[in-house]
């Protein structure tokens, strides 16, 4: 299959196909600035006419005609009509002049949709809202429809991660280092948001997940810029962070380079009662959560020719995490006596650090679109963590210590990743094709000690080694058509395989995996009207397992709790249908998502010994389907609100008799993000931010409902170079996760809260030139870095 593959890649590559008679060009304005919707009209030297288009919504135009044209004329209201006679493919940029004569008389006003959905994205054009003030790309990413931000966290509504992209290319990042990055990036210079709910064939078909690719306004002129910012945050601990980010082009070189750093605190609360037959344990206990972190990265861009733009870029960061808990579990009989507790503590300190090298390749085969890009990635992480548990039983006051241990973790991932993307715009379709390869090792090595006696002894039976070995193979096509002036389609296949060899050291024991699957995705796209589209979106994708969840070595964390993975854990395969409507402002989804063979990680509760352990099964199927509508509501200068409403239903079944069967039921999620103008130009606003996610069944679980409300203070000064936030998150405490499960009849209640009431304070100030074109390095193998994280 390997040589397969790279045979069919190798051909690919060396495959470069000529379109005839297609002629592209950009019309502007005086100043530049795109015209949409301006007629492109092509004649024969006699005049007579061959064909037409309209510029699309960036100004471009695409003509694909059966002969010749000797020249075209372009026009639009309030412009007069250029002709411009036809000597290349390449028509460049025609400039149109104001028509005064009918300016005196007409005022022209034209602005975009708000919301526009293309074939396989909805598109938030972020500069005809209220979201192009709101400071930051982090403000804007609030206000994006169907995606939420809680607890600094990034998600997409109904899929269980997010990648970031900017300008079409992947962040390497996550966590404080992405926080830090979006704050950089002006909420000015955003030119549009485009969520990708289903991924094209050319993405990876890794995870149920989607894609958020941040589009910048180009900037053509040479600048210099820096952006400074601090923060603070109030949640149980304190919590502060900083960065700065410098941007720099000359002529035809870009670059960029950004450090920040700072402390992350947290203490969460967890909570759980089990009801044995004749018992009732309730356990509860704070964790302190603390991270200080660097995290760093530079980029250069340089175009070497007119037609090959070269990139290299790093990233790199070194976090310190340190976790204290404290739990007791409290033991009560039938009539609600206590019978005795169980007290015990654990610690745990881990360095880590983290190197991305990227290097890309963007060559263009022509002046008509067609263009030749290679990336090629290095990934590599490395951590030691040290830790100890220890605990005593308490009955009637009196102390009995029962175990103590220490451990000792030893963790290192690397990664190599190359892909290879050739764009083919032909006369008729619009031709993706291309492939990528990674190959990633893992060892982990666990040490354990047993220091009950008061020095710690090696206990080699709790001890392990585990390496992970993966390599993925994968092509992809992809084919995109205006099939009428109404009707568009787009459709592609990518086909990846897969080989996994897993060996436990402590069992000696190995399991290998080698399969090969095919992903379709199929967009249509139907436009009723100017403003009005119906569309519809089919795909199939892969979720591979965390490398840690395939580690079958069992860790004792006390006489009552264990962990361990399952290294027969394959993969889940997810079936998305969407059917879209799109009007200006207003986006309605009908969805159905089938997930087979999904795993998780299952409490295993023993009612006799009351020991439980905690591992991975495939054991879930979930089919679930709902609507989901967002509206944009901007009628008023004053206020501007984002709402959306989804309703589902989901009906799952589980092939572990041990836990519950077979559920079904209703799900839903309200949301309403109101943005209030106190000053001219969005100098002062007010955000309220309310949502609510009503009591639903996910997988094996009952989930309580919960709905927190979040507010925010934002003042420009200094001509918006300097703003300043404060956000209250979490203002009445409600965010909290309660949730239900059955194991061997044993019911369990969670009652956890991760310490999501807050207030934040921050500053930031840009100073350089203001009009800021980012160009950052794209990582290959971001899908790889998330599931060794």
């Amino acid at each position: 299959m390997k040589n397969l593959i790279f045979t069919i890649l190798l051909t690919l590559i060396s495959t470069v196909l000529t379109a005839q008679n297609t002629y592209t060009g950009k019309v502007v304005d005086s100043e530049k600035i795109a015209v949409p919707f301006a007629n492109v009209v092509a004649f024969t030297e006699t005049a007579d006419f061959i064909g037409g288009a309209v510029t699309d919504e960036v100004g471009e135009f695409r003509l694909s005609l059966a002969q010749k044209p000797a020249y075209i004329e372009v026009s639009f209201m309030g412009f007069q009509t250029q002709k411009v006679p036809v000597k290349a493919p390449d028509l460049g940029t025609v400039e149109l002049k104001e028509d005064s004569s009918v300016l005196s008389e007409v005022v022209i006003t034209q602005k975009k949709k708000t919301l526009v959905r293309r074939s396989d994205r909805l598109v938030f054009n972020v500069k005809e809202s209220v979201a192009q003030d709101l400071g930051s790309a982090v403000e804007v990413l609030r206000v994006t429809p169907n995606l939420v931000i809680r607890d600094d966290k990034l998600s997409m509504l109904g899929k269980s991660f997010v990648r970031l992209m900017v300008n079409g290319k992947m962040l390497p990042l996550q966590g404080d280092e992405l926080r830090g990055y979006l704050s950089a990036i002006n909420s000015e210079n955003i030119e549009r948001i485009e969520v990708i709910t289903i991924p094209p064939s050319e993405y990876e078909a890794e995870g149920n997940g989607g894609i958020v690719n941040i589009v910048l306004k180009k900037q053509r002129n040479d600048f210099w810029s820096a952006v400074a910012r601090v923060s603070s945050t109030q949640r149980t601990l304190f919590s502060h962070a900083r960065s700065l980010a410098f941007n720099y082009k000359q002529n035809k070189t870009y670059l960029s380079i950004s450090a920040s750093n700072g402390v992350y605190k947290k203490r969460n609360t967890f909570q759980n009662t089990n009801y044995f037959s004749d018992e009732r344990w309730e356990g509860k206990g704070p964790l302190d959560y603390s991270n200080k972190y660097w995290n760093y990265r530079i980029s250069l861009s340089q175009e070497l020719t007119d037609a090959w733009e070269l990139g290299i870029g790093y990233t790199g960061s070194n976090t310190d995490i340190e976790k204290i808990n404290s739990n007791i579990d409290e033991v009560f009989d039938l009539n609600n006596q206590l019978k005795y507790a169980l007290i015990s503590r654990g610690n745990s300190a881990k360095d880590a650090t983290t190197h991305a090298v990227n290097l890309n390749n963007t060559i263009a085969l022509d002046t008509l679109g067609k263009k030749l890009s290679i990336d090629v990635d290095y990934f590599r992480s490395g951590s030691t963590q040290d830790g100890g548990n220890s605990g005593e039983r308490q009955t009637a006051g009196v102390l009995q210590p029962t175990f103590a241990n220490q451990t000792g973790v030893e963790y290192n991932f690397e990664n190599w990743s190359g892909r290879v993307d050739l764009t083919l715009p032909l006369e008729a379709i619009t031709l993706k094709t291309g492939g990528k390869l990674a190959l990633s090792k893992t060892n982990n090595d666990f040490k354990f000690y047993n220091s009950f006696s008061g020095s710690p002894v090696l206990d080699p039976n709790q001890s392990n080694m585990f390496q992970y070995d993966e390599n993925i193979y994968a092509l992809y096509v992809s084919a995109s058509k205006n099939i009428t002036d109404k009707l568009s389609a787009k459709v592609g296949l990518r086909m990846e395989s897969t080989e996994t060899k897993a060996y436990s050291k402590s069992g000696n024991q190995t399991n290998t995996n080698d399969y090969t699957k095919l992903f379709p995705t199929v967009y249509l796209n139907y436009k009723l009207s100017e403003h009005n589209s119906i569309g519809l979106n089919v795909s199939r994708r892969i979720d591979r397992p965390q490398f840690e969840s395939l580690d079958p070595f069992k860790i004792v964390v006390n006489p009552f709790k264990t962990v361990q993975g399952n290294p027969f854990l394959q993969p889940a395969f997810i079936t998305n249908y969407e059917f879209n409507f799109n009007s200006k402002k207003n986006e309605l989804k009908f969805y159905f998502k089938d997930i087979e063979n999904d795993y998780e990680q299952l409490s295993e509760v023993n009612p006799t010994t009351k020991v439980v352990n905690y591992t991975y099964y495939n054991h879930l199927n979930i089919q679930s389907f709902g609507f989901r509508d967002t509206y944009v509501f901007d009628s008023w200068s004053w206020l501007t609100s984002y709402n959306t409403v989804d309703v589902g239903y989901s009906k799952i079944k589980s092939s572990i008799p041990q836990t519950i069967g077979q559920q079904e039921g209703a799900n839903a999620f309200v949301q309403s993000q109101n943005f209030i103008k106190l000053a001219p130009k969005n100098k002062m606003s007010l955000g309220i931010n309310y949502y609510y996610i009503f009591p639903s069944r996910q997988n094996v679980a009952e989930i309580e409902g919960y709905g927190p409300l979040d507010l925010s203070f934002r003042m420009k000064l200094m001509e918006g170079n300097l703003n300043l936030a404060v956000n209250f998150n979490d203002v009445l405490k409600t965010y909290r996760t309660r949730a239900t499960t059955i194991y061997n009849n044993v019911r369990t209640r969670y009652d956890n809260y991760f310490d999501a009431r807050s207030v934040s304070f921050s500053v930031r100030y840009t100073f350089g030139n203001n009009k800021i074109r980012t160009k950052r390095n794209r990582a290959g193998n971001k899908d790889i870095q998330n599931r060794a994280r």
